[in-house]
């Protein structure tokens, strides 16, 4: 692995990537203590569909590495634009004891705990650990996906976030929230595919 890289290509690998408009969700997990640990993220991404896999990739140092590499299942919790102070509690290392304070979650019903009223909540079993530099990225199969009807995502682009106003966006009565077939709706470009 190539790790000389020069100040100016550094610098210009973030720039490039905030550019890139990403969801913030926040990760999940339980440890067999009970204790609750999370933290927020923009590095998650569908992998497969066969099988269902998600990659979060979590920086070593976060005080979420040691918990989700030792108990090995973790939900993705998909903030709506409204969560925006979900987003700062869980970024916030002088707030880590009060993270789970912040919100409606549901600590109990389930291997991880999990915003209620997210967007999305997807619940991973880790498959595989792969370690990248500064960061490991968790594979997980997926287990459980829960789904609001409403696309408002928290989006974070440039150093900030977008307005509620502009990432607000309504499904189809009916479409994909209920387990509907959306296939049929998956929009097509040419060597692309939407999911």
């Amino acid at each position: 692995m190539n790790t000389t890289v020069s100040d100016t290509t550094t610098e210009a690998f973030r720039l490039a990537m905030r550019r890139f408009a990403a969801t913030v969700s926040i990760i999940s997990t339980t440890t067999e203590d009970g204790a609750c640990h999370g933290m927020a993220a923009t590095a998650v991404t569908s992998l497969s569909m066969d099988p269902l896999s998600v990659l979060i990739a979590v920086n070593s140092t976060a005080s979420l590495h040691g918990p989700l590499s030792e108990i090995g299942s973790y939900c993705v919790n998909v903030l709506h634009a409204t969560q925006r102070k979900q987003c700062e509690v869980f970024s916030s290392k002088k707030d880590r004891d009060k993270r789970f304070d912040s919100g409606n979650w549901d600590i109990k019903s389930a291997k991880s705990p999990f915003l209620i009223d997210a967007q999305a909540n997807i619940f991973c079993t880790v498959e595989r650990m792969v370690d990248c530099g500064s960061h490991t990225a968790f594979i997980g199969l997926v287990d459980e996906v829960r789904v609001d009807n409403s696309v408002a995502p928290l989006i974070y682009l440039d150093g900030g976030f977008l307005k509620e106003t502009e990432a607000a966006f309504r499904l189809p009565h009916g479409v994909g929230a209920h387990g509907n077939d959306v296939k049929g709706n998956a929009r097509q470009l040419e060597g692309i595919e939407w999911l």
